[in-house]
């Protein structure tokens, strides 16, 4: 007589080999996509682009995780342009994915310059500037 309690049910194992499995791929996963957002701070990628380039950068290397770089330097700028390369085209609000302000640094004033001036203050002071370089012309009770 056979003893069914006693019966090797293979399920258990393969549910927990499949769990680890997952549990590793998302370890990967977030390991990828906390590269990426390092990656993309460091060049000043647009704050809208982020989440896609995660995306793109964990399907990147999913294939080929070996050839995932241990740490994230500024000069692995390259797998940005390659995504933009490839996806570029599907964002149309964008040129390039990169948040830089195309101002030259030499025109910041850092030194803190003229204050603004209101349209009110700047006319007053160029009236003022006329009345002192052509005298009576440009005094109202002198007509």
């Amino acid at each position: 007589m056979t003893n069914y309690n006693e019966i090797d049910n293979p399920l258990p194992d393969q549910v927990m080999r499949q769990m680890d499995v997952d549990f590793e791929n998302q370890l990967f996963k977030d390991h990828c996509y906390e590269q990426a957002k390092e990656l993309c701070e460091q060049n000043d990628v647009h704050k809208d682009l982020i989440d896609e380039f995660q995306e793109w950068y964990h399907n990147y290397f999913a294939d080929k995780p070996e050839e995932m770089p241990n740490a994230i330097s500024a000069e692995d700028v390259d797998l940005i342009n390659t995504w933009w390369d490839e996806c570029g085209d599907d964002y149309d609000d964008y040129h390039d994915p990169f948040n830089i302000d195309p101002t030259p640094q030499y025109l910041y004033d850092n030194t803190g310059g003229e204050p603004p001036i209101s349209a009110k203050e700047r006319n007053r002071n160029s009236l003022d500037s006329k009345r002192e370089s052509h005298g009576h012309r440009y005094y109202s009770n002198s007509w």
